[in-house]
């Protein structure tokens, strides 16, 4: 069901486009907007843009820490969790995408009240993902069963994401012997080489190694693959993830309360 916002929501997709936001930001632009619009829909389905107020968005906002849930509305994924709300920590990710759709309008002269400027971010202590205590993080690196190919590639990624505090698919995109995230892959833009313990090398180096054992014909490439040799993806690796930290006891919010693990580095 279209809503009268759609078409300026086309329009500051595609400027976002033009300003070259990597593949996974736009999407993240899409998703929200999508909840922004069910909601629209259901309580303000003739809403048009200049009628649009900041108690609406404030109402909003609401909604997400109040009735929503995580995967309320997505066609093929759905919460386990009944309860209503999301995590303040969830609800500013959401805000902070709509704060740029609604400042991209103002700018462009669509809307004349800055409403970006008016909403403010939840308060969100610094600790909100917890801190690991040693037994989680140690029950998280067991988990994994280190015997088969796939159980030690994710015991090596477990090492990496949490000595380095690097992104997901900015582990990925690593090759052998390679320390350096490249410009294309980092969320910034900037080529930055990584800093690592000598355990998590010395883990990279053998699993390299096994690379090379199994995959005979595998051009040099990423460290982190399938069974077939192709490379693992995003999101094949972040499902690994959730199910060893089900195995854990230790839920995917708390491993990934954020877009990246890169927080955790500080708590282990």
């Amino acid at each position: 069901m279209h809503h009268p916002l759609d078409y300026y929501f086309s329009l500051f997709l595609r400027a976002k486009k033009t300003e070259g936001l990597k593949p996974r930001t736009l999407n993240d632009h899409e998703s929200h907007y999508r909840y922004l619009q069910r909601w629209l829909t259901e309580h303000h389905p003739t809403l048009k843009l200049e009628e649009l107020t900041t108690d609406h968005v404030r109402k909003y906002v609401q909604h997400m820490l109040t009735e929503q849930t995580l995967y309320d509305g997505h066609p093929t994924l759905q919460s386990d969790n009944t309860a209503k709300g999301l995590s303040p920590a969830t609800v500013n990710i959401h805000t902070r995408t709509l704060k740029c759709f609604l400042r991209f309008l103002h700018d462009e002269g669509h809307l004349q009240t800055d409403l970006a400027a008016r909403i403010k971010l939840q308060k969100v202590a610094e600790d909100t993902i917890g801190a690991f205590k040693n037994e989680q993080v140690l029950q998280l690196l067991a988990a994994p069963n280190q015997r088969e190919y796939t159980g030690f590639r994710d015991y090596v990624l477990h090492t990496m994401l949490f000595d380095t505090g690097l992104r997901i698919n900015e582990a990925l995109n690593l090759t052998d012997r390679t320390t350096t995230v490249r410009a294309s892959v980092a969320k910034n833009g900037k080529s930055r080489v990584v800093p690592m313990s000598k355990r998590t090398a010395e883990l990279l180096d053998a699993l390299s190694e096994e690379n090379r054992k199994q995959f005979a014909n595998r051009s040099p490439s990423e460290v982190f693959l399938l069974n077939n040799g192709k490379p693992l993806t995003y999101n094949q690796a972040y499902e690994r993830i959730r199910l060893h930290g089900e195995k854990a006891g230790i839920t995917l919010q708390k491993i990934l309360g954020h877009h990246n693990i890169s927080m955790v580095r500080k708590y282990v």
